[in-house]
């Protein structure tokens, strides 16, 4: 998730889209995104994986402050990104650094759009084996750090891929929840290594975190190619 935050106050949630806005060209209809389920995975990736994830994490923290590294840190209201793919990754990124982590990760999002989202039509036309990773992030929040927007959806992706990489334990506050269509905010509770799938479009939001530090490792997928990790 890519939303911003001002330091000095949460920002005032969007409007849903409108008719003129809702087609989003060779993706998926916003509205159509709404109808659709977050399919949940319970501990994809292990401790393994995760110490693997971190050894790669500290080494780019040791390349440069994430303030100049990514700087729409300087707007985001506790809480920071570090790139971990792409040419902002230092030293080829987790491709390179921790590409089980990434196989198991986008095992799960071709294993979601198998099971069709809750609704076989869902990016019926779109081969999830045929995307490619648009961004790889690190995103911890301390207290205070949410998005907080209700209708907050990633433009231009089409699978978001959320995975909890710390101990639930370790922050209260935080919960990862969509806004259904029936006005209800559903809640997807994680533990440390389960890993959410959802249409990127599809509005979803974080609570502001109340004590603790909060991490997740976030994927977007969008026109590419996947065929070599799955």
């Amino acid at each position: 998730p890519t939303g911003q935050e001002g330091q000095a106050a949460p920002p005032r949630a969007k409007k849903p889209c409108g008719p003129s806005d809702c087609i989003v060209p060779n993706y998926i209809d916003v509205r159509e995104a709404q109808r659709t389920a977050v399919v949940h995975f319970p501990a994809v990736l292990t401790d393994a994986d995760l110490s693997d994830l971190f050894r790669y994490y500290r080494a780019a923290l040791d390349t440069g402050d994430p303030l100049d590294t990514n700087p729409q840190n300087r707007q985001h209201h506790r809480k920071r990104c570090v790139f971990l793919h792409g040419t902002a990754a230092p030293d080829g990124g987790l491709i390179r650094h921790a590409p089980r982590v990434l196989a198991k990760l986008l095992r799960a999002a071709v294993e979601a759009k198998d099971g069709g989202w809750g609704r076989p039509a869902a990016l019926a036309d779109i081969d999830v084996r045929g995307l490619n990773i648009r961004i790889a992030e690190l995103w911890e929040y301390e207290p205070g750090g949410g998005l907080v927007d209700d209708f907050h959806y990633d433009a231009g992706s089409i699978v978001t891929i959320v995975c909890l990489a710390c101990d639930r334990s370790d922050f209260t506050g935080g919960a990862f929840r969509t806004l259904e269509v029936s006005g209800e905010q559903l809640e997807h509770r994680m533990e440390k290594g389960d890993v959410l799938c959802l249409l990127s479009h599809k509005y979803h939001n974080i609570t502001p975190v109340e004590s603790g530090r909060r991490k997740t490792l976030v994927l977007e997928l969008w026109q590419g190619g996947l065929s070599g990790w799955c």
